[in-house]
């Protein structure tokens, strides 16, 4: 078997067409709408995990100062090519969110689309709040989002996607394994190069993280939780949330 490639390494020529029915414009405004919530009027914004820049874009459209992050140094050419194409200034470098760091303090940060369950213990996840935290101006705000187990349950767990274009195919199959809650995905893809179609395979592994948990280490690292509502709502999280957004202000 050949090895995986990087995450989002090849999925980044396929992300926006696989990804065309995210309503990226409903995340934009209800990252909007939370800072309104809590009358935060935040200038300079870093979305990391920022992908190809879509939220991003939208958000500098609504007059916020914006950058972003990505460990995918294919997800940014995108992102800096959206950019350009709709006059958009951003400022974008390759980082691991484990290894964030910033040259100046952000007055808000996000991680949206369950990006932040890429992190796979609860020791990595402390240290990535950690990092976001000293990115953090004080009193600056920390939005983001997981992706629960009722949802990979629901409509991930064993169940297989597939679908075609002019330039790529894609097979995306899922497994979620109950106890070490570990959602793993491989996705295989056939790139249409040259004259041909090149197969490539990436490992998508996911970890699921409970409300008491995020909270726990939210507070071990000098937050206090704000929030957190059903996604795309101001209703506190129930039982059958797919998604969970968490509102975080650094303590000092």
């Amino acid at each position: 078997m050949a090895p995986f490639t990087l995450p989002y390494a090849k999925f980044a020529e396929a992300y926006d067409k696989m990804m065309a029915n995210v309503d990226y414009v409903r995340w934009a405004n209800y990252i909007d709408k939370l800072f309104a919530f809590y009358n935060f009027h935040p200038k300079r914004v870093l979305d990391i995990a920022c992908g190809t820049g879509s939220t991003a874009i939208l958000l500098a459209e609504k007059g916020y100062n914006m950058s972003g992050t990505d460990r995918a140094a294919e997800m940014l050419l995108w992102a800096r090519k959206k950019a350009e194409q709709r006059g958009v200034d951003l400022h974008l470098w390759q980082q691991d969110m484990r290894q964030l760091a910033v040259a100046q303090p952000y007055d808000a940060a996000l991680c949206l689309y369950d990006s932040i369950n890429y992190i796979a213990t609860p020791d990595e996840m402390g240290e990535v709040f950690a990092r976001v935290s000293e990115a953090l101006a004080p009193r600056g705000v920390f939005i983001f989002d997981v992706t629960t187990e009722y949802n990979i349950v629901k409509h991930f767990h064993r169940q297989t996607f597939a679908e075609s274009y002019e330039s790529f195919s894609y097979i995306w199959r899922n497994m979620y394994f109950h106890k070490d809650k570990v959602c793993k995905t491989i996705l295989t893809f056939f790139l249409k190069e040259d004259d041909g179609y090149r197969k490539y395979e990436e490992l998508h592994v996911q970890k699921i993280y409970s409300v008491a948990e995020i909270k726990k280490l939210l507070e071990g690292a000098n937050y206090k939780l704000l929030s957190s509502f059903d996604a795309f709502t101001f209703n506190r999280w129930g039982r059958t949330s797919e998604r969970i957004n968490f509102t975080a202000v650094k303590k000092s």
